[in-house]
């Protein structure tokens, strides 16, 4: 594989942070997961700080026992600066206040205790890295809704009406009344509209031509 490859095939992949002070454990953490990700290593929560800038980091497998700060105190710290991201804490105990605290302050994505097997660890920053795309997406869908809702309430009235009646009908569980309701509408807008140009063109001739073309004179001399 040459090295436009393997940066192409990098950039594809998901990022993952994971945070260990046992360097041993850095090293097995990276042959399970390196496959799947991009793994980004760090030792501290000082380092976590660190690598975490600048980069779309989508999930952290974090070590509860780190030194200087916890690795719960620091996914509590990062979840009000970054909400999206999401976190696997690794414990050798799962103590009733950590777990609590975990999930009501860390809102930590899912617990892991050690020893655990690859499979349990894949299956944990798998499910948090899908938990996080389905997360973007729904973010991206609001977004685009309310781009939606903005063009539809600046266009013309009868284009809010229709939009209106139509949620209304399915709302009240009568699509079928809703399509023909939106339909007879749409026909009705679309009858207006042709009337509309043709007066206008009547306008046209009659005042640039000087032709009167419903006048009698002008039927006779055809």
């Amino acid at each position: 594989m040459t090295e436009k490859t393997q940066e192409f095939a990098a950039k594809e992949k998901d990022a993952v942070l994971v945070i260990d002070d046992d360097a041993f454990m850095l090293k097995v953490l990276y042959r399970v997961l390196q496959k799947e990700y991009v793994i980004y290593q760090a030792g501290s929560a000082e380092e976590a700080v660190e690598v975490l800038r600048g980069r779309n980091i989508k999930a952290i497998l974090c070590d509860h026992i780190l030194p200087g700060q916890s690795g719960l105190d620091f996914l509590v710290t990062l979840k009000q600066r970054n909400a999206q991201i999401k976190s696997v804490l690794f414990s050798a105990a799962l103590e009733t206040d950590l777990f609590i605290k975990a999930i009501n302050e860390g809102q930590i994505f899912r617990f892991i205790k050690k020893p655990a097997s690859p499979a349990d660890i894949q299956q944990a920053v798998h499910a948090a890295v899908r938990q996080y795309d389905i997360e973007s997406l729904q973010q991206q869908l609001a977004l685009n809704q309310k781009e939606i809702d903005k063009q539809v309430y600046s266009a013309p009235y009868w284009l809010y009406r229709l939009r209106v009646i139509s949620q209304q009908s399915f709302r009240y569980g009568a699509p079928l009344f809703g399509n023909i309701l939106a339909l007879m509408l749409a026909l009705g807008v679309l009858a207006l509209s042709v009337g509309i140009c043709i007066m206008l063109i009547i306008y046209f001739v009659k005042s640039y031509l000087g032709i009167d073309i419903f006048s009698q004179s002008h039927f006779l001399t055809r």
